[in-house]
Order: structure tokens, then C-alpha cells, then sequence
């Protein structure tokens, strides 16, 4: 191992330590509310780290602007969807409006158009899917997020891991050098047996009344609404969200990698930016919230 690597080893397992437990606070015993501006949050951070990657650091209005449209916009359709249609016309008219009149250059107008409305859906729109999720599944909310983040998550852990152990073919070198092929399906694989595991586990619990403390105050209390999903539905649930995940975290590299940029920001210790960090869920979880309105809802 690397000096840099060593050294950065312990930032990022300190940010872990720190971030995990605040993680699953927010899914599993906060109000839903709270949940819902955590995804604001890393929308809106998503969003304003795509316009700097690919405007500058010098355009701090286009950035502000971005972000605090796609977190609007988020509210909006988290709490009033029949209004959602309006309000993303008006968010375009508005980024319109805002170049007609401030634009640096007439040559570059139209790129910087396109950077901020890619940067509202892609870096703050398509997240906003994991706050629906949550609303919508109903007590089941928190138990589908954690299943649509930890098969995510554990499809990138198992391609870093067979990736080292028997990648020998490379997945796509000129935008990600270091995945492999083997990985992809390491990734793949340890995907797919984690869902399994989580239905299993949740189907058990199901109608049981699961209560827990914390500090001797009672923190979660819910007759889990869980139906055994089957090794179908979890391909079904599993195999594209894989599949979107690498994609999501492809297209990330491909952004950064356009414009020189190592990592989106440095907002994570030890970790780079958001979308470092979600690049995958940002692509994956639609498809989850999907799945879940088409097949369980």
C-alpha cells in the first residue's frame, strides 16, 4: 500500500465510524422528515458539485442557482406532487432567464445552459427517489431504503474485491481504468445474495412488533409490512439496479475524468465529494422505487 493511501486510511474509516450510525439513525429512528433533508441535502450538494466539475469554480451563481432549484424541486415533489410539472417549467424558464441576462460569453452560453439543467436532474432530481421510497413504502420506508442502499453498496465492495482477487479484463479503461470485468460480476453476485439474505431476514420479522432503545428511550417501534419477495423479484429488484449502479458510477468517472477532476468534492473526509459517494444510487434507485411501486405496492 501507497503512503497516500495509508494516510488516507484512517480519514476514511474515522468518517465512517462517525457517518454509519448517523446513517441509520436517520433511516430507521428519525421522523420521515428528517430522512427527507438528508436527501436534500446530498441533492443539493450533488447538484452544486456537477456545475463546479464542469463550469468552474469561478460560476458561484450558476452553482447556487442549480442547487437551490433542485433542492425546490425535490420539496415540491416530495410534498406536493400535482404542483411538480409547474414548478420544474418554472425552474427551467428560470435558468433561461437567468442566461439571457447574465451569460459571460455568447459561445458558451448554451453549455452553461445544459451543465446547470443536467446538474438539476442528474445531480438533484434523480436522488430525490430514495425520499419517495421512504414516504411511500409506508413502516416498510425505512427497510426498503436500507435494502436499495446496502445491495448498491455491496455491489461496489464486492467488484472492489474480486476485482483485486481475479480481475484480468477490463471493463471499460478509458473512462474507469482500474474495473474489471470479473468485478462486475463479483459485484454482481454479492448483490444479489445480500437481497436475498435482507428478504429472508425482513420476512421473518415481519408482524412481530419490532421495538428497540436507545439511551433507554424507546426508538423504533413498527409491525414491519414486509412480504417475502422471492428469488424472482430479487433478480427482477436486483439485476438492473446492479447494472444502473455501474452505469451511475461510470458516467460520474466519465464527467470527472472529461475535466481533469480526481475527485467531485471534498465535502466527505476521506471519501471526496458526494458524488463520489452516489454516484451509483443516484442511477440505481429509481429503478428500486420503481420495482417497488410495480411489484410490492
Amino acid at each position: 500500500m501507497s503512503e497516500k493511501k495509508k494516510s488516507d486510511l484512517g480519514p476514511r474509516l474515522l468518517t465512517a465510524a462517525v457517518a454509519i450510525p448517523i446513517l441509520l439513525y436517520l433511516i430507521f429512528v428519525a421522523p420521515k422528515w428528517a430522512f427527507f433533508a438528508l436527501i436534500a441535502w446530498a441533492s443539493g450538494t450533488s447538484a452544486w458539485e456537477y456545475v463546479n466539475i464542469t463550469l468552474g469554480a469561478d460560476k458561484a451563481a450558476a452553482r447556487w442557482l442549480t442547487t437551490l432549484l433542485g433542492i425546490g424541486l425535490m420539496s415540491v415533489l416530495y410534498w406536493a406532487p400535482a404542483s411538480f410539472l409547474f414548478a420544474l417549467s418554472a425552474a427551467v424558464i428560470g435558468l433561461m432567464i437567468y442566461f439571457l441576462f447574465k451569460y459571460e460569453s455568447i459561445e458558451t452560453a448554451t453549455r452553461d445552459i445544459g451543465a446547470c439543467v443536467v446538474g438539476l436532474i442528474y445531480g438533484g432530481l434523480l436522488i430525490s427517489t430514495m425520499a419517495l421510497l421512504n414516504r411511500d413504502a409506508g413502516n416498510a420506508g425505512p427497510f426498503w431504503v436500507f435494502m436499495a442502499m446496502s445491495i448498491v453498496w455491496m455491489s461496489d465492495t464486492g467488484a472492489y474485491f474480486a476485482g483485486r482477487a481475479f480481475g484480468k479484463h477490463k471493463l471499460y479503461p478509458a473512462v474507469s481504468p482500474a474495473k474489471s470485468i470479473e468485478g462486475a460480476i463479483g459485484g454482481f453476485l454479492s448483490a444479489i445474495l445480500l437481497a436475498f439474505l435482507w428478504d429472508k431476514g425482513f420476512t421473518a420479522m415481519a408482524g412481530e412488533g419490532l421495538s428497540t432503545t436507545l439511551f433507554g428511550i424507546e426508538a423504533l417501534k413498527v409491525d414491519l409490512q414486509w412480504k417475502e419477495l422471492g428469488i424472482i423479484n430479487i433478480l427482477i429488484l436486483t439485476i438492473p439496479a446492479n447494472i444502473l449502479g455501474q452505469v451511475g458510477d461510470l458516467a460520474e468517472s466519465l464527467v470527472k475524468r472529461s475535466h481533469g477532476v480526481k475527485d467531485s468534492g471534498t465535502v466527505i473526509r476521506g471519501h471526496g465529494g458526494m458524488l463520489d459517494r452516489i454516484d451509483a444510487l443516484i442511477f440505481a434507485t429509481p429503478w428500486v422505487y420503481f420495482f417497488y411501486l410495480t411489484f410490492v405496492a
